[in-house]
């Protein structure tokens, strides 16, 4: 069986899906899984720019809100056409020679049922969707699987005349490390943190974009009684400016390989609202301060945990400092906050997601033979 999976660069969030999915396949015994980021593979330069957009849209959101929500009225319209044939060719290469038995994207692209039905094969395309909040442009007909995060996003599919056989509500795939249990005492050990101490993780995303980081750390590293961990993934020169205020309770990293540690050492995490991330706090049951989620499937996100009692949305450095602190000193709404987020989980989503999918192709095998 060869398992195709398609992704993108636009944050950390989609190509670590498309990691855990095949880390699942392979540990099921099916070896030939291939990760494709199609937007790099396909048009660089063209990628490049886009991910400099992406990270400047931070700073404006109102653009972005635009872009987000207007694409939807499009998603169905003959002005999306060229997103359709976005890397087209360089799939269409990979598809001749790879020949897969399946094509998985997590990430919204529609050039995969350009090539569906290539060769009279009708290749079955699954989504993943990697948020828990649908844009229109996961939705179309063509597609023969939607794995979602909440049985309220069934309801909403359900309203776009979306098949419930073709639905299945899986959760977000996450590494499974995050659902694993870990010896505390030697983690704390591992990252020189004071056992007692409670822990404040601040997560920049893959690309280090939280504003005011400096004014958060100096304010909560007042509280003795706090030790702040700050992530900062790929951006350097935000690690030397917080390096920089020599605080004692106050320790920085760059790019962290086992995230899920830390995760598990905290009191609470400040962070933004994208899907992996969230999904990855729900394994480990870490209650959550967002910070001002832009307009779009962040805020989406955002809105979505904060209705189900999960995180609280501070929308400028005051107001996370406060709502830090209100949270460390409340155990009652910290316990409340757990305990939604434990209800909100739904664990083994990878192994969901790969047996469901083994399942569809075998029960497609059977119907061509048949047929």
């Amino acid at each position: 069986m060869n398992i195709l999976i398609t992704t993108a660069p636009f944050g950390n969030g989609h190509k670590m899906v498309a990691i855990a999915l095949k880390n699942a396949f392979v540990n099921k015994g099916y070896n030939n899984v291939f990760i494709v980021d199609l937007f790099t593979e396909a048009h660089p330069a063209i990628t490049e720019a886009i991910k400099r957009a992406y990270i400047r849209s931070y700073d404006f959101g109102k653009a972005y809100s635009r872009l987000y929500y207007g694409s939807e009225k499009f998603a169905d319209k003959s002005i999306i056409e060229p997103y359709r044939n976005f890397g087209y060719k360089r799939l269409s290469e990979i598809a001749i020679k790879f020949k897969p038995n399946v094509i998985i994207n997590t990430f919204p692209m529609l050039t995969p049922l350009k090539i569906k039905n290539e060769a009279n094969e009708n290749i079955p395309v699954f989504n993943i969707v990697t948020d828990f909040y649908v844009h229109k442009l996961w939705i179309s007909e063509g597609i023969d699987k939607f794995y979602i995060a909440t049985n309220e996003l069934r309801e909403d599919l359900k309203k776009m005349n979306i098949s419930m056989e073709k639905v299945i509500v899986s959760g977000i795939p996450i590494r499974k490390e995050f659902e694993e249990t870990n010896n505390i005492l030697k983690v704390y050990r591992k990252y020189n943190f004071k056992k007692g101490g409670k822990i404040v993780l601040i997560n920049s995303g893959a690309f280090g974009v939280l504003k005011d980081i400096k004014k958060v750390c100096a304010e909560l590293c007042k509280n003795r009684m706090i030790q702040v961990a700050v992530i900062c993934g790929n951006n350097k020169m935000q690690r030397m400016r917080l390096e920089s205020l020599g605080l004692r309770n106050l320790k920085v990293f760059g790019f962290v390989e086992n995230i899920d540690e830390l995760y598990k050492i905290s009191y609470c995490m400040i962070t933004k609202s994208g899907g992996i991330t969230l999904s990855e706090a729900l394994a480990v049951q870490i209650p959550l301060i967002i910070v001002k989620p832009v307009p779009g499937q962040e805020k989406e996100n955002a809105l979505y945990f904060e209705r189900k009692g999960a995180a609280i949305i501070a929308n400028n450095w005051y107001q996370i400092v406060k709502s830090t602190l209100e949270l460390i000193n409340n155990t009652d709404l910290m316990n409340t906050m757990k305990e939604n987020m434990g209800k909100m989980y739904i664990k083994s989503s990878s192994e969901k997601i790969v047996d469901d999918v083994v399942e569809s192709i075998k029960s497609k095998e059977i119907m061509q033979i048949l047929g």
